[in-house]
């Protein structure tokens, strides 16, 4: 199967690379990408939505089976795994259409998700764009924690189940009872072996 830019498989074919269509809370956007890093995408453009413009109907795009413009490698919007957001006004190799302030928090939002943003690229700008990191499908090698454990993986992992299910949890770099509660949860509801232990499954959800 063929690959877009970051390495995903891509297809003319929707189902065939599982996209689907998901709303964007708040909002009457909904976007076609990728399933299982839609979550990621989701989130970056509610908190567009909700940080930095509302987002408009009918000008925000996600998959597109279609190669980059001037090249003939394929677009990551050909495997769902790319969306543009507002896309008339912020037009791409136009420099500066987002507020100067914000780009700083734009960045910073896109990293946290595992995201790039098209405003960060080197080359040609393409502030509307964000797309999924190159390999991004393979989360990060993670230690695995439990409740005991203490530091950054800890910080990384709380503040996770806090954006995906409320957990309400104190970002302390601590794996104490009630972390170890909401990652009991966090696998009940995934399906996972309910055993309070972060390693590679469990990272891989909470990565997703």
């Amino acid at each position: 199967m063929a690959k877009s830019q970051n390495g995903f498989p891509a297809s003319a074919n929707r189902a065939e690379i599982d996209v689907r269509v998901f709303p964007v809370n708040g909002t009457a956007v909904k976007l076609p990408v990728r399933a299982d890093v839609a979550p990621r995408l989701v989130e970056m453009a509610h908190w567009f939505h909700v940080h930095v413009e509302p987002l408009r109907a009918g000008e925000c795009h996600g998959y597109a089976f279609r190669p980059i413009e001037g090249s003939t490698v394929l677009s990551n919007h050909a495997s769902g795994t790319a969306i543009d957001l507002n896309a008339p006004s912020h037009p791409m190799g136009k420099h500066g259409t987002v507020p100067a302030a914000k780009r700083a928090a734009i960045s910073a939002k896109a990293r946290e998700l595992g995201l790039r943003w098209g405003g960060d690229f080197t080359g040609r700008v393409d502030e509307m764009h964000f797309e999924v990191l190159a390999n991004g499908h393979q989360p990060a090698t993670r230690p695995t924690i439990k409740r005991g454990a203490r530091g950054d993986a800890v910080r990384e992992a709380q503040g996770i189940l806090n954006r995906k299910q409320s957990a309400g949890l104190a970002v302390d770099g601590i794996f104490g009872p009630l972390t170890d509660k909401a990652v009991r949860e966090f696998q009940r509801r995934g399906g996972l072996e309910v055993d309070g232990i972060v390693g590679p499954k469990t990272w891989g959800r909470l990565l997703a």
